[in-house]
């Protein structure tokens, strides 16, 4: 399922690396955090920070303390919901 994620980006960082039990390399990835608000069933909406892999961080330097818009995917991991950015993905400045 494909959606739009709306929100202020707060940061951008590289996570750090390391190595598993079994020699196999992690981390290194780019990410960005948008703060964004999602609607309650009651009415009300709360703040949340989505923490997302960004593939091309240099996109997003332009855009950092705005309000932006980018396509995200979603999956269920159990009882969470989790984000992605589809590969080619562009973000926007949203503009009001």
């Amino acid at each position: 399922m494909m959606l739009t994620l709306t929100g202020q980006l707060i940061h951008s960082f590289k996570s750090p690396t390391g190595e598993t039990k079994e020699g196999r390399q992690y981390g290194g990835d780019y990410k960005i955090q948008v703060l964004g608000e999602l609607d309650l069933p009651n009415g009300e909406s709360r703040r949340d920070l989505i923490t997302l892999t960004a593939h091309d961080i240099s996109k997003y330097a332009e855009f950092q303390g705005k309000e932006i818009s980018v396509p995200v995917g979603v999956f269920v991991n159990g009882k969470t919901a989790s984000f992605f950015i589809p590969k080619g993905s562009q973000p926007k400045l949203v503009t009001r």
